[in-house]
C-alpha cells in the first residue's frame, strides 16, 4: 500500500473511537492574542520537519482525545503512519517520540508513568498553557442564548483531512495555511478570503515564504483557488489587486491522490452525477445554488415514479 492508503487505513481505525466529522480547534491556536508573541500553531511548526510533525501529531490527537479522559496513548508507529511518515516502524516512530517529548515539554500533553505498562499520554489545551483540556464547545451554554463568560472562539476541522488521507500529503506549511483559512471562514465564508503580508506575519506569526509554499500547495491540490481582485487605483491610474482566497470544502472529503471535482467538470473526463453538481455548488459558495439544484432533483424524481397500474 501507499503511503496514503496506510494512513487513510489508520484513521479509520482510529475513527471507530470518535464518530464526529469535525474538529473544533480554538481560535487561539492559530492567531496570535498577545503582540509580538507567535501563535501555539507558528511555535510548533518552527524546527524543520521536526515542527512538521508536532504540528500534524497534536491535530491528530486533538481529533482522536476529544472524549474525556482525553488518552491519546498510542504506539508511536500508529502515529507515524497516520501523519504520513516514511519508516513507521523505525525511523518515523523514533520521529513521533521525539515530537511527544517535546510536545509535553511544551505544555500541550502529559505523561503519567506506569510501572509494567506504557506511559499514559493525555491532552492538554491546545493554547500551550498546560490546562486541562475541555472541548471549546463545552463553554457554550446549549440552553441558553447567552454563551457562559467568555467562552473560546473556535473553528472546525473536517475529519476528511485524516480519513482522506491528506494529512499524510500536506507540507507543515500546507496544513497552517489550511488552518489560517478556516479560522477566517468563521464557519460561514468560504471565498473572497484575504489578509495583507502585515497583518499575516502580525496574527499568525508566519513568513512570506512559509505562506507560499502552502497557498501553493493547496492550490495545486485543488484545495483552493487563488484570485487577484482589484482593490483600487494606484499610481498612474494603475489598478492595484490583491490575492483572495476560495476553500473547496469538498475536496478534503475526496482522495488527494484524485482529480478534483472541479478539474473533472472542466476537463469532462468522468461522469458527474447531480450529487456531485451540488456538492461542488455547496463548495465554491454557492448555497442558493446548490439547493435550487436539490429541488430540480427532487422535482425529477417525483416526475419519474410510474404511474399505478390500472384496476
Amino acid at each position: 500500500m501507499t503511503k496514503i492508503e496506510v494512513s487513510r487505513q489508520r484513521a479509520k481505525q482510529l475513527a471507530a473511537r470518535v464518530p464526529r466529522t469535525q474538529v473544533a480547534l480554538r481560535s487561539s491556536f492559530v492567531v496570535s492574542t498577545t503582540p509580538g508573541v507567535v501563535p501555539p500553531m507558528t511555535q510548533l511548526l518552527r524546527g524543520g520537519r521536526g515542527g512538521e510533525v508536532k504540528l500534524k501529531l497534536l491535530l491528530s490527537m486533538l481529533w482522536i482525545g476529544v472524549k474525556e479522559p482525553h488518552d491519546v496513548t498510542q504506539s508511536g508507529r500508529v502515529w507515524a503512519e497516520l501523519i504520513g511518515l516514511d519508516d513507521a516502524e523505525t525511523k518515523g516512530a523514533a520521529r513521533v517520540n521525539a515530537a511527544v517529548r517535546r510536545l509535553v515539554q511544551a505544555g500541550f500533553l502529559a505523561v503519567e508513568s506506569r510501572p509494567g505498562q506504557a506511559s499514559r499520554v493525555t491532552l492538554r489545551e491546545e493554547t500551550g498553557t498546560g490546562a486541562t483540556y475541555s472541548h471549546p464547545g463545552s463553554h457554550w451554554n446549549k440552553n441558553s442564548v447567552v454563551p457562559t463568560k467568555n467562552p473560546p472562539r473556535y473553528t472546525q476541522l473536517p475529519v476528511g483531512i485524516w480519513s482522506c488521507g491528506w494529512l499524510a500529503i500536506l507540507t507543515g506549511p500546507a496544513v497552517a495555511m489550511l488552518l489560517v483559512l478556516l479560522e477566517q471562514t468563521r464557519g460561514r465564508k468560504f471565498d473572497g478570503l484575504w489578509f495583507s503580508p502585515s497583518v499575516a506575519a502580525a496574527r499568525y506569526g508566519l513568513s512570506e515564504a512559509t505562506r507560499r509554499k502552502g497557498i501553493a500547495q493547496l492550490a495545486k491540490l485543488g484545495v483552493i483557488t487563488v484570485d487577484h481582485a482589484p482593490v483600487g487605483r494606484g499610481t498612474l491610474s494603475e489598478t492595484r489587486r490583491r490575492n483572495t482566497y476560495s476553500i473547496h470544502m469538498h475536496r478534503l472529503s475526496e482522495h488527494p491522490e484524485e482529480p478534483s471535482t472541479i478539474t473533472k467538470m472542466v476537463t469532462g473526463s468522468q461522469h458527474l452525477t447531480k450529487e456531485d453538481l451540488v456538492s461542488f455548488l455547496e463548495s465554491v459558495g454557492q448555497p442558493d445554488l446548490a439547493q435550487m439544484a436539490r429541488e430540480r432533483m427532487k422535482s425529477e424524481i417525483i416526475d419519474s415514479d410510474p404511474e399505478p397500474p390500472a384496476h
